[in-house]
């Protein structure tokens, strides 16, 4: 399994494709009955392949991703060579990263006391890969207009 199964309540999301990928499989309503009765390992070694897949397409169009936590805040955009990060770091623990109001009255009010790191790291992995593990370690997905505005910040910084 390269990413991980997708749990029962996603499945049930995707009942019409999961139905359609056993079609394809040549497994009919029956059939699929019959190998969760008598062979849940082949079973769920289908359920595992269909997880893979729609996985790697959801993975792939994902673009921005970003990572709280109380005193860390990272955004991320991800190309198919390239993973580029801003992360704004508190020096101070009076000063929380948690969320966006918090982040704008850091980034307005309290700048000195803020360390903002930017990288750029080449894929090591294919992108899904690297997609994935970044979840894992707690990410979530973003949107443009957060990478854009930290990033338009950053801008402005250097010029002053």
């Amino acid at each position: 399994m390269r990413f991980r199964s997708l749990t029962i309540d996603e499945l049930k999301e995707l009942e019409t494709e999961f139905k359609q990928f056993l079609i394809i499989n040549q497994l009919y309503n029956e059939e699929w009955i019959e190998m969760n009765q008598k062979d849940v390992e082949k079973a769920n070694a289908l359920v595992d392949l269909f997880s893979d897949q729609v996985l790697e397409k959801v993975y792939s169009k994902i673009e921005f991703l970003e990572k709280r936590d109380k005193y860390t805040f990272s955004v991320f955009t991800v190309t198919k060579t390239d993973i580029e990060t801003i992360t704004i770091q508190s020096k101070n623990q009076s000063i929380e990263l948690e969320t966006n109001a918090q982040i704008e009255t850091a980034l307005n009010q309290h700048l000195n006391k803020l360390e903002i790191y930017c990288g750029t790291k080449r894929l090591v992995k294919d992108k899904c890969d690297e997609v994935f593990d970044l979840i894992k370690e707690g990410c979530s997905i973003s949107t443009f207009d957060v990478w854009h505005s930290f990033s338009s910040f950053l801008d402005q910084i250097k010029k002053q």
